[in-house]
Parts: C-alpha cells; structure tokens; sequence
C-alpha cells in the first residue's frame, strides 16, 4: 500500500503540471490521513476557489483511499520518533507515522523531505 501525501490530492485539482499523474493516482487504492485533507483543502482553496476544494475533499471521502483519522494515539506515536526523524516537520512527521503504522511501502509526494527515510518516497 501506498501513503498519499497533500500535495498528490491538491494538484489532482486544479491546474499544474503534475494534475493528470495525480488524478491518475487518486483513481488506484492508498492511505491518507485527515490531516492531509486539511492541508489538501488549504492548498487548493488557496490555488483555486473555496467550493473546488470543497468538491475535492467530498470526492476523496468517497474514494478508493483508505482515510486514517488522527487521534491522540497517533500524535503519541509521532512524538515518539520526532528524535529518530528530527529534520521532518511535524505535520510530515505525523504523515510518515500513519505510514509506517500501516505498513505502507512508498509514500507519494512531491516533497523531498520524505527522502532518505525508511519508507521511501516515490513520484509516479
């Protein structure tokens, strides 16, 4: 399984180089977090409008993903590696514990920081 990160969700919505790979990847099966929703939300709302995000969150909710809710659990979780992982921020941090929690064996994103982790990071 795969972890998807905000940014493969916000580009699948609006205009950008990467938007049909992403709407691609969104159409297959992968893990989320609420938390990246919010970002997802945030970014397109900001590169768009407030409805297409609106749209765009209410689509993933009905999508293949598997969306893990954060709880205080997984905030414990993620405290616990902040020393092991110390260059990610926390919001990526808390992204690569829901990863690595399930097991997943790539995470989706644009963004390098995931690089040079246990679980590697992909652009397909």
């Amino acid at each position: 399984m795969r972890f998807i990160d905000s940014n493969i969700i916000a580009y699948a919505f609006y205009q950008n180089e990467y938007q049909d790979n992403c709407q691609n990847i969104l159409r297959g099966e992968g893990i989320t977090n609420t938390i990246a929703l919010v970002e997802a939300f945030n970014i397109i709302e900001f590169e768009s409008d407030r409805d297409t995000a609106m749209t765009a969150v209410r689509g993933i909710l009905r999508s293949n993903l598997e969306i893990v809710d954060i709880d205080v659990n997984i905030i414990f979780e993620t405290l616990k590696r902040a020393g092991l992982c110390g260059g990610l921020k926390f919001i990526d941090l808390l992204h690569y514990t829901v990863a690595s929690l399930k097991k997943c064996e790539s995470i989706l994103s644009y963004d390098k920081d995931f690089d040079n982790l246990e679980i590697g990071r992909a652009e397909e």
